[in-house]
């Protein structure tokens, strides 16, 4: 089978209304194939309680959309600064971009990356390379507790979207009741140096090392620009602590500075036990193709999905609109083992016929943990 082709996987949060200009000016530079989700980014507010006194910090929600496509690696510096200039994101508050390298295995003849031709973009964004992503897989109702974690160390402004777990909760007969299906995913982007320390408390507060509570991963980020806009409220200074770090940030020409005391790479403090070296394998389909498919990968192995629902965003004239407007994401952990037998079966399973029309990639996930089991 093909070994697949390494190129970048571009994501943009923004602001709810946000992502429409800045597909537009993408389209303008050929770059035309992209998904669109809702979700919602949490922040912290000062709350005065009566007569101003016992003040108290309390999450407040905004509304974002969270976009994505796949581009030759080649554009993927001038496609960030793109929508960093279109999004106004280099402001503080106003979202955030980052890029990944993924390895694109397989898809249907007209669902590959966007090749543009050329690229008219400005350059000279501080865009941050020392960047890990996290991503959590959390029970319905607990997203907001697992990403204020991000916000208590200052770390950046968590995205939160919806999904459906699929595997475990399938395996358990009558008590699958007690492990809800509807899943709340976080994900936040962090300095590569405290990315351990991030994810081990978020194991903590979520007690994801318990049955059934979720799972956690890191993944590799390449280049981006990061919300660290986590409080709501009136400056009480001439410039923000965000635009401070900011600043120093584009001066030290990294994230290595901001490292806390006790998260140095390689610390033996708490540690646990965790899953090393996997693959976060996507497959991108029409809507009401991914049950089936999912199943497909679960009879090979595949221990589960978590499954996500995304608008595909195209223009109209396109011959990419002939692919569904509702898409589904799958997201499976696997090993690099597992991939082969995976690509064949979903291929046999008709993930990339005309009624489905898929994307098939994966990205490495280094570190992940979730229940693993009585010692």
């Amino acid at each position: 089978m093909e070994t697949g082709k390494m190129i970048s996987k571009i994501t943009g949060i923004v602001n709810r209304g946000n992502a429409g200009k800045i597909f537009d000016a993408l389209a303008s530079n050929n770059i035309v194939d992209g998904h669109l989700a809702a979700g919602r980014a949490t922040v912290l507010q000062e709350k005065k309680g009566l007569l101003g006194g016992n003040e108290k910090t309390i999450i407040s929600e905004d509304p974002i959309e969270i976009f994505s496509f796949l581009v030759s690696s080649e554009f993927e510096e001038s496609a960030l600064n793109l929508i960093i200039k279109t999004g106004g994101l280099d402001v503080p508050g106003r979202g955030m971009a980052f890029s990944e390298k993924v390895t694109l295995i397989k898809s249907h003849p007209i669902c590959g990356e966007n090749k543009p031709s050329s690229f008219k973009a400005d350059a000279g964004f501080p865009l941050l390379s020392e960047l890990s992503g996290i991503c959590c897989i959390a029970q319905r109702g607990q997203g907001n507790a697992v990403a204020r974690v991000a916000l208590d160390t200052g770390t950046c402004v968590p995205a939160i979207t919806f999904g459906t777990g699929t595997g475990v909760r399938d395996k358990l007969g009558i008590l699958r009741i007690a492990i809800p299906a509807e899943k709340e995913v976080i994900n936040i982007a962090v300095s590569k140096h405290d990315a351990d320390a991030v994810m081990d408390l978020m194991v903590d507060v979520g007690k994801l090392d318990e049955p059934g509570k979720g799972f956690i991963y890191n993944y590799p980020l390449s280049m981006g620009i990061v919300n660290t806009k986590i409080t709501r409220g009136m400056p009480k200074h001439a410039a923000s602590i965000e635009q401070i770090i900011s600043v120093i940030d584009a001066m030290k020409g990294g994230t290595e500075w901001r490292r806390r005391s006790g998260t140095a790479e390689g610390s033996d403090k708490n540690k646990r036990a965790c899953l090393l070296n996997l693959l976060d394998l996507t497959l991108i389909c029409d809507e009401g193709r991914a049950d089936g498919l999912v199943k497909a990968a679960m009879s090979v192995g595949a221990a589960g999905a978590t499954i996500s629902k995304l608008k595909h965003i195209c223009p109209q004239d396109s011959p990419l609109s002939k692919i569904s407007l509702a898409r589904e994401s799958c997201s499976m952990i696997v090993s690099e083992a597992q991939i082969p037998v995976l690509c064949e079966t979903l291929e046999k399973a008709g993930a990339f016929d005309d009624k489905t029309h898929s994307q098939l990639y994966y990205r490495p996930a280094p570190k992940a943990c979730t229940y693993l089991g009585k010692k």
